[in-house]
């Protein structure tokens, strides 16, 4: 009762808030409606107002002296004529005055008496000119033009003529492009051409005309009596004084003493990325993105600054102030993204900030007075990019015979058989049968933003379709997001609420997707997927199933989550310095899968088996909410800065999950059999159910304070004190402290005169210890829980319950971070560039004990019921160090403007202490060591020695002990004897290499040129070590594997003994001597991707302002088009097989099972009204 009362608290408060600000958004609205208002009676309007309706109507200007419409009145009901003409003559003759057309656009309003428009007649007149609408840039077009420069909405009245032309250069001399000209103090304004000239007519001579450009410094210069102004823009010398988000607030970015990397929304603008965190790979050093599968709504790992603990290493994400999830939200909504990454900038959030924090902010409105509406999107199609190839079917037949042969098998194709294959030619591969060769995707987001010196608002809708690769009905996800985000200004209080919600659909298979790929690519091309009647056939080698009749007609899983996020906030300026402010807000989620799995209507084959329906339904709820309660002052006296921030936080989570499952059901219509109704008592192997709730709190202080001396040195204290209901009462508080300090060498007095020449250089340091809690709700107690079927009794299953043991001493990991950096700004700015140390130390982590079976440890399970013998206890350190650079360079060529940002960063880690324990956990091939000295969960196993080559050598050994020695034979790889025994077995595995990216990079490049743009990002790992496995790699891999490759046609024969591979065998490891874990499976996964390619071109002003628009700019995108590797075993080297904390997920990544990474081409459009 208290969820549902909770949440509808929630959900009433937002809504209050929300309602409280639609009647400003209301009338922000409704005052630039493009028609004329009608009101009942004899109503009067101003003849002023009716002229500003007729502009917007029919996308013209006028000039006119204000005497001349002063006071006067047009009928409220006054309906516009169907031309301009037409409605002029109706509201203008009236009252004596008419018009005089100028251009196709500008029109002057003069007395019936007037020979030439008053405007041009006089040297200062007080002319009023219409606003522009619907636009944010609009170029000049002919110099002289008295009014064709005034572009920005609102009217500006009451003012005298002053042309005022020129051409603005960059420090090189060349003209500058879309540079923004406006009159101070006013809404006048334009932008400069493709020359960079521009015109402008401003009040009078007292006016000053700003010129400003995107990393230049601004420039204002005075009218007075000039008439040709021609400003050089300068780079801007002042980029430190960029404002970064941070915890709980803002700094400028040459008072930040932290490791916070900030990127804004153009590095992620346009790239057809499904959600922000595939969007985040690449762009800042030691963030790492890797995936598991590319499949549509697959999760993605994230890790900043590598592996820190055995645990959870995920960060911490914050969005708008308060825990979210980047999966549901719509990287069109993103302002900036910040990624904090040492105890200087993340020890404000305490318990959770171990393994970073990343804050992301969302568009908010504009206080210029105007709307703007813009819109973007993009269509395309994917390509998967299969990288391994089948050979063809007479070449499968010819190398399978000598594989059996090798292996003292006889051979199954006769010569006439090879033949004939040869002659009929092969069958397509089943990976090819399944896959579309093509699947659209697109992407659209609209918004309206704009508002008032008072309101602002920012609305965004979003659409995101992608189909999927693999064939089947309508395969595929689908997200719909809407945002409101408004914020309103009532004297010192400040008020902002924020509302998004997100709708995920996705549909795909009902199966495992590792699985259905395993089975296409082991199929040889010598076997159709159907037949002549389009029936699905099976085979000798998958006898039971097959892939393309899984996907079309094996039944559907579907997803539908529902996500609300949103939270209000006031914020009082209580007096010059000293704030108060308070936020509440939370997330609200509503998670439903239903999974239908139908029989299949097989052709029939001899060893084919029967197949079932059945079906499962999966419910989960969660609700999050936080409130918080701030207090900040700022003061400066003379040289000396203080801002000190303190706030209270609570957070509660609670979480309801249940799902049915039943077997056997109909094959229509999902519904039972037998008739009979699934309940949780139910004992039934034909029946599942599941139920469980969650909860947790944490409630904290926290706070900041910053010192500066002079903008020279500065020093910030932060901490946070943290209570979590995950821990027993005696261990629930914990202490997160740091300290840092930054020193600005160039503001010293002996290096004032070397700024321009050396630019502006930081140096920082930070240290703290930083918190993990990142465990189970309740593991510091002993849980119980039903297991339906411990045993049999009489030939019935016999429920009973299971048991957790507890450890009520579990407390939190900690971190503790030192981090040491350089900032720095050189060349007059064109150079920037940032070098980071760390060094963090986590202690406490929690592993499971070693205890000898004698006592009750490491027993694993009795049919569930007891999950683990012993508790998990603090006891393991690990240790994590690294460094990262970044660097930033831009120059202008004429009238070329490029920019080229690098991003490289490695991190190392090693297990400082274990209990003494050496885990090692063997899958198939692969083993990993987790040993105290060692990089986290590292590859185990034997070292090749090249190929026996000859019998002398086969008698010499080194051998194996876990192969027949009779059954050696030259090109069988050979083993390093480690300990010298003559014999090959576990006390010769070594430490093969480390699956976590070493050498992380990332390249972004940028040019434009009049109206041309290109942005190319290239990302990618300098080393890797990636452990394969599976047919990709092993031809003819195991029993159920009859595949082999192109790229394993490169096998030893006495004429080549160098070859990739050993000699062609087929079976088990009793036969080939290749299928125990070495570093033989193990390649460099480094490579270098194109992850993004864009190409846009944007119209000229001109064009734009004659269809309504502000700007209008079309562009190409792609996404992985090209990667550079020296893996050649059809293995995607991006993805992985491991989660965040290199916990081994599945087998299908390094296997090639999995779903490809697809290539994207596509079209988008860019317009703002």
């Amino acid at each position: 009762m208290n969820y549902y009362y909770r949440t509808g608290l929630w959900c009433s408060v937002l809504t209050l808030v929300l309602c409280q600000q639609i009647p400003a958004l209301a009338q922000e609205t409704v005052s630039t409606r493009h028609r004329l208002e009608t009101a009942p009676g004899n109503k009067q309007r101003p003849l002023r107002d009716a002229l500003l309706d007729l502009e917007r109507r029919f996308k013209v200007y006028f000039t006119y002296e204000s005497r001349l419409i002063r006071s006067k009145t047009v009928r409220a009901d006054l309906q516009p004529e169907a031309t301009l003409d037409a409605s002029l003559l109706q509201v203008l003759q009236p009252h004596g005055l008419r018009y005089e057309r100028i251009s196709p656009t500008y029109y002057s309003i003069v007395n019936e008496s007037a020979k030439t428009p008053a405007h041009l007649n006089r040297k200062t007149a007080d002319i009023g000119v219409g606003p522009l609408l619907n636009t944010s840039v609009v170029r000049p077009t002919e110099l002289g033009r008295t009014t064709d420069a005034l572009t920005l909405p609102g009217r500006i009245a009451d003012m005298t003529q002053q042309t005022v032309s020129g051409v603005v250069t960059d420090e090189n001399n060349a003209p500058m492009v879309g540079v923004t000209v406006a009159e101070k103090g006013t809404t006048n304004g334009t932008v400069t051409d493709n020359r960079g000239r521009y015109s402008l007519s401003v009040r009078d001579e007292r006016a000053t005309l700003v010129f400003s450009f995107i990393g230049y410094a601004a420039r204002e210069v005075v009218v007075g009596n000039q008439t040709v102004i021609n400003p050089k823009l300068a780079p801007d010398t002042k980029a430190l004084n960029e404002v970064v988000v941070v915890g709980y607030g803002t700094q400028r970015r040459a008072s930040v003493t932290g490791a916070v990397d900030q990127v804004g929304q153009e590095a992620i603008q346009g790239r057809p990325v499904i959600n922000v965190s595939q969007a985040l790979q690449g762009i800042s050093p030691n963030l790492v993105v890797q995936q598991n599968s590319a499949e549509p709504g697959a999760p993605l790992n994230i890790n900043i600054r590598g592996i820190s603990t055995l645990g959870n290493n995920s960060p911490l994400i914050i969005i708008d102030g308060i825990p979210g999830s980047l999966d549901v939200l719509n990287p069109s909504d993103i302002e900036t993204i910040s990624v904090l990454k040492d105890a200087g900038s993340a020890a404000i959030y305490g318990s959770r900030s171990a393994n970073g924090v990343i804050l992301v902010t969302t568009k908010k409105g504009s206080k210029t007075g105007r709307t703007n509406v813009s819109y973007n999107g993009s269509y395309g199609v994917q390509t998967p990019a299969l990288l391994r190839r089948p050979v063809e079917s007479w070449e499968y037949a010819v190398l399978k015979n000598e594989a059996l042969v090798n292996s003292g098998l006889p051979a199954p194709f006769t010569p006439d058989q090879i033949a004939q294959f040869n002659r009929q030619g092969s069958y397509g591969w089943y990976l090819d049968e399944i896959l579309k060769q093509q699947a659209p995707q697109q992407n659209h987001n609209l918004s309206v933003s704009g508002g008032n010196a008072q309101t602002t608002y920012h609305i965004s809708a979003g659409y995101l379709n992608q189909n999927s690769q693999f064939k089947g009905p309508d395969f595929g996800l689908k997200r719909y997001n809407y945002r409101l985000n408004l914020t309103h200004q009532t004297g010192p209080v400040r008020l902002t609420s924020i509302l998004a919600y997100s709708r995920t659909q996705i549909k795909e298979h009902a199966f495992d997707t590792g699985f259905i790929v395993a089975d296409a690519a082991r199929m040889p091309r010598t076997y159709p997927i159907t037949d002549s009647l389009g029936r699905y056939v099976l085979s000798p080698i998958l006898s039971e199933s097959n892939p393309l009749a899984l996907l079309e007609k094996g039944g559907t899983r579907q997803y539908d989550n529902d996500n609300v996020y949103g939270n209000v906030s006031a914020e009082w300026e209580v007096v010059k310095g000293f704030k108060l402010r308070g936020l509440f807000g939370g997330e609200l989620n509503a998670n439903h899968q239903y999974q239908f799995q139908r029989a299949i209507n097989y052709l029939p084959y001899v060893g084919g088996t029967a197949n079932t329906a059945s079906i499962k339904d999966e419910n989960q709820k969660s609700l999050f909410t936080n409130l918080q309660l701030m207090a900040q002052y700022d003061t400066q006296v003379k040289q000396h800065a203080i801002s000190a921030l303190l706030g209270f936080s609570n957070e509660g989570y609670t979480s309801q999950f249940n799902r049915v499952e039943k077997r056997d059901v109909d094959n229509d219509l999902g519904t039972d059999l037998s008739r009979t109704v699934v309940l949780p008592s139910t004992v039934n192997t034909n029946a599942n159910t599941d139920f469980r709730t969650g909860q947790n709190a944490l409630s904290s202080v926290f706070g900041r304070v910053n010192y500066s001396f002079a903008d020279r040195y500065i020093a910030e204290f932060n901490f946070r004190y943290d209570g979590s209901s995950r821990f027993a009462a005696g261990n629930r508080w914990g202490f997160f402290p740091s300290v840092a300090a930054a020193w600005r060498l160039t503001e010293e007095s002996f290096a004032r005169g070397l700024r321009d020449r050396f630019g502006d250089w930081k140096l920082r340091a930070s240290f703290g210890v930083l918190g993990n809690q990142n465990v189970g709700d309740f593991q510091y107690q002993s849980t119980y829980f039903a297991v339906p079927n411990v045993y049999a009794f009489n030939n019935a299953p016999v429920a009973g319950t299971g048991i957790s043991l507890a450890n009520p001493n579990i407390t939190w990991e900690r971190a503790q971070t030192f981090n040491l950096g350089l900032d720095a700004a050189v060349l007059r700015n064109r150079l920037t560039f940032s070098l980071d140390y760390f060094d963090k130390l986590t202690r406490d982590i929690l592993i499971n004990p070693s205890v000898p079976g004698l006592f009750g440890g490491n027993q694993g399970t009795i049919n569930g019921a007891f999950p683990n013998a012993v508790p998990d206890f603090n006891a393991a350190q690990v240790r994590n160090q690294g460094w990262e650079v970044s660097a930033t360079y831009r120059q202008t060529v004429g009238q070329a403007r490029h920019s080229l940002t690098l991003n490289v960063a490695d991190s190392r880690n090693r297990v400082v202490r274990l209990d003494g324990q050496t885990n090692i956990n063997q899958i198939g091939e692969l083993a990993i060591i987790l040993k105290e000295g060692l990089p986290v969960r590292s590859y185990f196993g034997y070292q090749t020695d090249g190929y026996f080559q000859n019998l002398e050598q086969l008698q010499t050994g080194p051998f194996p002990s876990f192969v027949n020695q009779a059954d050696l034979r030259p090109g069988d790889i050979r083993y390093k004897d480690q300990n010298g025994d003559g014999i090959i077995n576990e006390n010769d595995r070594v430490v093969l290499g480390n699956p976590f990216p070493r050498y992380t990079f990332g390249a972004t490049y940028n040019v434009t040129w009049k109206g041309f743009d290109l942005n190319l990002f290239v990302q990618g790992v300098g080393r890797r070590a990636m452990f394969l496995r599976g047919e990709a790699f092993q031809p003819f891999h195991g029993p159920y594997v009859d595949a082999i490759f192109k790229h394993q046609t490169d096998y030893w024969t006495p004429v080549s003994p160098n070859a990739a591979y050993p000699r062609l065998t087929i079976g088990s490891a009793s036969n080939n001597n290749y299928g125990v874990g070495s570093n033989f499976f193990l390649q460099n996964a480094a490579y270098a991707r194109l992850k993004n390619v864009q190409f846009g071109y944007t119209l000229p002003g001109t064009l734009t302002r004659k269809i309504g628009l502000s700007r209008a700019r079309i562009y190409y995108t792609g996404q992985n088009l090209v990667t550079l590797t020296r893996m050649q075993v059809g293995i995607d080297p991006e993805s992985s097989e491991f989660n965040s904390n290199l916990g081994y997920a599945d087998g299908k990544a390094n296997s090639g099972r999995i779903y490809p990474n697809p290539m994207f081409n596509g079209l988008g459009l860019d317009l703002t009204f």
